[in-house]
């Protein structure tokens, strides 16, 4: 074998056929195969460095396949679901299937199953294999039968567990790696049989001899951070070793068989490192995948001569120490031969006449007893058995009389007024719906229980509110019952809609958001750009004006954005953790948001100077410089916007105990993370509590810590203290409130005497050590809280003050709550207040009253490019100049207001929508279908040029996509990859800049079914810009609406839709329906006609049912 790797032709089967993240990846021991678990939890056989795709199979929960082990003749596999473990044979015949189930003896009945979230890759002897569940216990299992040998509590949840020679070791969320004894119990050898790997959770654990390799994460200024090092200890004594050096960040580690002491280090980036730990003289290999997206899972295989690496795009890449003369095996040799799975028997044929009777299609012959064939053997002895149905009352049957073997008999009175009863089911599990089929009994104003009734419940509309699907879709969920305001809510059923209440907070702050809006008109070069797509959901939300909006664009960018750089965790709606700590992950996301915001914004040298504050004149820390002496300042450019509003530019003094040596070092921030003060001693004064001093001492941040002194080079206490005057303080104060226990929640609950918060707050700042005798006045604008029921079940609203409504003298305050879509105006009182431990701060904004007027926004641009709809711009390499069949828009033909276009948009599925069906035969929609868009066309509704595209872009995408719904859409696989289509592709951001240019210039749309579309998009347009097909040929009474193909049929003559979608037809379709509608109306025929639609439309339904009976027999004929 060589000593060095080389790439070769990665294996794409999975991309071809799933299109999704390999979250799985183990070599066949004994076979040339490699196993790979998927995002939806199936295990696949690939046979061969080509990838022939062989036995498939899933280990259940629906979700990713966490973890596979491949034996001799078997395949254990783990999902993330943790449902279970099991092992498989490699045909794909299940062994067993551990469930960790708990019995509960005090009401003789079993708990549900716990998750299994972890399990060894190896055996300690040739049947003991390790699992560890979320009790959280340890548990021995035999690995030919799957029972249960030991089991033994451990202090924490275990993320990865390994055998060595003679040890199991665990990996645990709190860091710690614990050695256990399996042939004693599994409890811990001895006291000092435990090492803090990492501060904030591990992430990979290899052993091999006497050593053992962790990776894991680190707390970094309150998130997660990974660690640059591999760590190593002595297996022995659990003594650390000098560490391995991983600077672009380890996410996964693989031992080389063969070479015990070289290690395969990978990040997520696609960085390969083979290191030999033992002799760090020796050079390093380094390799850079060549991967579009990242690192999901890694394998190597049995003779160290294949490396594996799964990508989240379903890519497989190889990198191989083999010589290329010999032949491709993975482990060296060709092994056992390959075992696919079973070929099911072919279906007998039959002879079909029209007198053959439908009874003779036999039912298949089971060899087994069924399933459904329940015995005692299935039951537990404590499970109770269904209720047996009712019996017939004596008095019914002895009057009953039979006739051609019906009975019936007639209702005796004291039975009168229980006939045909049924249970009613809860109708607060019911939506409400524009419908009006799902009221519920508790129709009440949501504001009738406020403050007022009891401090230690949760007032109804603090309440966790979700949305209701009904079989019309999302768009009858009648989101104006909680919300008659004028300021418009989020909705909740996205990825990270968590974020909600911060988008509100940067909305209905003034200065953020004319930066916002101001950015979107700029010739930004950043596909995901957080402050582009935060001026996208400003616009949104002030053209809504009360009407439902949702942030799925900036949620889907913050997803992107979080999960490259591993800053942010994800949370998906319907899939959050039972305990989610929103208050944290909110304050994080606010530093994440912000941070960004200001390095997005930045266009040094070209920053336009938005507040004169003498604490950026040089802007230091922005890659400027400032040139001073006796007699000239030279000052550089301005800092970024968002850093000129929010910047805290203050120097750190930090004064050494011993020799009282001073240092200054700059500092800058943008959130303000409140510190409370310690319990005082005995002999202290008490410490001031005021929400002022505690966010002066915040803001001045007095430390002490322990170094050794450059100047009197003794180890001594040093102190530190921020240095910043009253008059360098930022137009916006972004602060973090930091309660993470009961004692700091304690300053916030209002008592009988004071209440903590106020509207106005003073704030000095302090030079070398010295309060500065000038003060400001911040004025408190906006709150984000975290509510928190009993269950613990928790979830976060903003309670905003909004400058649009400080002149309305109809409100009770210019405050307002947002939780979610529920969006309703409260007191001043309610609004600063915090009655119980319910509610709990976690974000506050406040701006500085002297300098609102002074800030100049004059040097923002603040219109779009109108060119964008002149340039033809597209990122394919493959396009096929036949297929383009747009004409982009000349300078004179640029839209005024009332130009009417006409728009159709296609799209394809990002997620499938999961459907809950009860015992009763109803469904429940728990996520509907994540769609997103695919391609969009906007034609010239009028002119000498009506019906010509001027915009048909396909539109880039770089998530995973599950189905194209090809039928639908029209799209196909590879359209939407900037490889291999051969249409017009554009970036998301460059397509909706398009739709917003055109909402902007009073364009009217006119399409069918519009309101989807534009939800989908992301974008709301006025209500009268908009022309829908739909509607127009509509009558209330029929309550029925017409589909575009239908129509087209009926009024145009024309069919359209025979294959496939096409945007283009549709779009030009829904304009010639609309200049029909016109001449209809000239002629004063249209109710006429509509009437004529509709009688058309019932009997064309009634056609195509029997047409589509016949089709369904002729097909079945045909197979049989």
């Amino acid at each position: 074998m060589a000593s060095s790797y080389h790439s070769t032709i990665p294996i794409t089967a999975l991309h071809d056929t799933y299109g999704q993240p390999v979250t799985a990846l183990a070599f066949d021991p004994v076979s040339d195969s490699l196993w790979t678990g998927t995002n939806s939890g199936t295990v696949v056989a690939l046979h061969t460095v080509q990838g022939l795709r062989g036995v498939s199979f899933p280990v259940g929960g629906g979700l990713a396949v966490k973890q596979l082990s491949i034996g001799d003749n078997y395949v254990r596999a783990l999902g993330t679901a943790g449902e279970g473990v099991g092992s498989w044979a490699k045909g794909g015949m299940n062994k067993w299937y551990f469930r960790y189930v708990v019995f509960v003896c005090t009401v003789h009945r079993r708990s549900p199953p716990l998750a299994v979230t972890a399990m060894s890759g190896s055996t300690f002897s040739p049947n003991l294999v390790a699992a560890a569940t979320s009790t959280p216990e340890i548990v021995l299992l035999n690995s030919m039968t799957g029972s249960v040998l030991r089991q033994a509590s451990v202090p924490s949840h275990i993320t990865n567990l390994q055998f060595s020679h003679s040890t199991l070791l665990s990996a645990s969320a709190d860091g710690y790696v614990r050695a256990h004894d399996p042939r004693t119990g599994v409890r811990g050898e001895n006291s000092d049989g435990s090492v803090h790997a990492h501060s904030s959770g591990v992430q990979d654990l290899q052993a091999t001899g006497n050593f053992f390799f962790t990776i894991g994460w680190s707390l970094r200024r309150g998130h997660e951070f990974p660690d640059p090092l591999v760590k190593v200890y002595d297996l022995r004594n659990m003594r650390p070793l000098p560490p391995i050096p991983f600077s672009d960040g380890p996410a996964f580690i693989d031992l080389l068989p063969k070479h015990s002491s070289s290690l395969v280090v990978t990040s997520a980036q696609g960085l390969v490192n083979v290191v030999d730990v033992s002799d760090f003289s020796k050079a390093s290999g380094f390799y850079q995948l060549e991967t579009t997206s990242y690192v999901t899972s890694t394998a190597v295989s049995s003779n160290g001569s294949y490396l594996a690496f799964g990508d989240a795009v379903g890519a497989i890449h190889l990198l191989t120490a083999a010589d290329e003369s010999s032949e491709p095996f993975f482990n060296g040799f060709e092994g056992q031969p390959i075992e696919w799975a079973d070929v099911p028997e072919p279906l007998p044929e039959m002879n079909w006449t029209d007198s053959t009777p439908l009874n003779s299609i036999g039912m298949p012959h089971y060899n087994n007893l069924l399933l459904s064939s329940w015995t005692p053997r299935f039951l537990s002895p404590f499970a109770t058995a269904y209720p047996s149905p009712a019996k017939i009352p004596p008095q019914i049957l002895s009057t009953m009389k039979i006739n051609d073997n019906v009975a019936y008999a007639p209702l005796p009175k004291e039975l009168r007024g229980w006939r045909n009863r049924v249970v009613v089911s809860n109708t607060r599990d019911q939506g409400r719906f524009r419908s009006g089929k799902g009221r519920r009994e508790d129709d009440v104003e949501l504001d009738h229980l406020t403050l007022g009734d009891n401090i230690d419940e949760v007032p109804r509309i603090y309440r966790k509110v979700e949305i209701e699907y009904s079989k019309f879709g999302v768009e009858d969920f009648d989101f104006g019952f909680y919300n008659k305001t004028a300021y418009s809510g989020l909705e909740t059923h996205i990825l990270n809609s968590y974020t909600n209440p911060i988008l509100q907070v940067m909305h209905y702050s003034i200065p953020i958001r004319k930066l916002a809006k101001s950015h979107i008109t700029t010739n930004c070069p950043r596909e995901h750009c957080l402050l582009c797509e935060l001026g996208f959901v400003v616009r949104m939300l002030e053209d809504a004006h009360g009407t439902n909006c949702q942030s799925s664009n900036f949620c889907k960018t913050v997803g992107v954005l979080a999960q490259a750089q591993n800053q942010l965790e994800l949370i998906d709606y319907g899939r959050e953790p039972t305990e989610v700590d929103y208050a944290h992950m909110i304050q994080s996301f606010h530093r994440f948001l912000i941070d960004h915001l200001s390095s997005e914004g930045n266009s040094f040298p070209h920053n336009p100077i938005i507040f004169h504050n003498p604490a950026f004149p040089s802007s230091s820390a922005f890659q400027a410089d400032t040139h001073t002496n006796a007699h000239t300042t030279i000052h550089s450019p301005a800092a970024a916007p968002v850093t000129q509003l929010l910047g805290i530019d203050g120097k750190n003094i930090i004064v050494c105990s011993a020799c009282k040596a001073v240092r200054e070092k700059e500092n800058m921030t943008h959130v303000i993370d409140m510190i409370y003060p310690r319990k005082p001693l005995v002999n202290e004064p008490p410490p001031q509590t005021s929400f002022p001093d505690i966010l002066r001492a915040s803001l001045i941040r007095q430390m002490t810590h322990k170094a050794t002194c450059q100047t009197c080079k003794e180890f001594s206490v040093f102190s530190s203290r921020r240095s910043i005057p009253t008059s360098d303080l930022p137009p916006i104060l972004a602060v973090n409130a930091n309660v993470y226990n009961e004692d700091n929640l304690r300053y916030w609950l209002d008592s009988r005497s004071r209440r903590f918060l106020s509207p106005m707050v003073e704030v000095r700042g302090e030079v070398d050590g010295i309060d500065d005798v000038e003060t400001v006045v911040y004025e408190l604008r906006a709150i984000v809280c975290q509510i928190m029921t009993k269950a613990k079940h928790s979830h976060l609203v903003a309670i905003i003050k909004i400058p649009e409504a400080e002149s309305q003298p109809n409100l009770k305050s210019p405050w307002f709550l947002f939780n979610d879509f529920v969006v309703r105006n409260i007191s001043e009182e309610e609004a600063l207040c915090f009655p119980s431990t319910w509610k709990v701060p976690a974000v506050l904004h406040l701006e500085r009253e002297d300098v609102r007027s002074r800030l100049d926004f004059s040097g923002l641009p603040d219109e779009l490019d109108p060119s964008i709809l002149s340039r033809d711009t597209s990122i394919s390499v493959n396009r096929d100049k036949s297929l383009v069949k747009h004409e982009c828009l000349r300078f004179e033909e640029l839209p005024k207001p009332g130009t009417q276009v006409a728009i159709d948009a296609e799209f394809v599925s990002m997620q499938q929508e999961e459907t809950e069906y009860r015992s009763d035969g109803t469904k429940r929609v728990i996520r509907p279908a994540r769609l997103s868009l695919a391609r969009v066309s906007v034609l010239r509704g009028d002119g000498p040029k009506e019906g010509v595209p001027f915009i048909d872009d396909h539109i880039h995408t770089s998530e995973v996509i599950v189905d194209y719904l090809t039928e639908f859409s029209g799209i196909k696989f590879g359209d939407l990859d900037p490889h291999l289509s051969r249409h017009t592709l554009t970036p998301l951001k460059l397509v909706y800049k398009k739709l917003r240019l055109l909402v902007d210039r009073g364009c009217i749309f006119i399409g069918h079914g519009l309101s989807k579309d534009f939800r989908i998009i992301n974008i709301f347009v006025p209500p009268e810009q908009v022309i829908d097909t739909v509607d127009l040929y509509f009558l209330r009474s029929r309550q029925r609406r017409l589909s575009l193909r239908f129509l087209s049929w009926f009024v145009l003559g024309e069919n359209i839709q025979t294959d496939t979608h096409d945007s283009i037809e549709d779009a030009r379709s829904a304009l010639r329906l609309y200049k029909a509608y016109h001449e209809f109306e000239a002629e004063k025929t249209f109710d006429d006609k509509l009437e004529e639609l509709y009688r058309a439309g019932k009997q064309h339904v009634g056609i195509a049912c029997t047409v589509f009976s016949l089709v369904l027999r002729d097909r079945f004929l045909s197979r049989t």
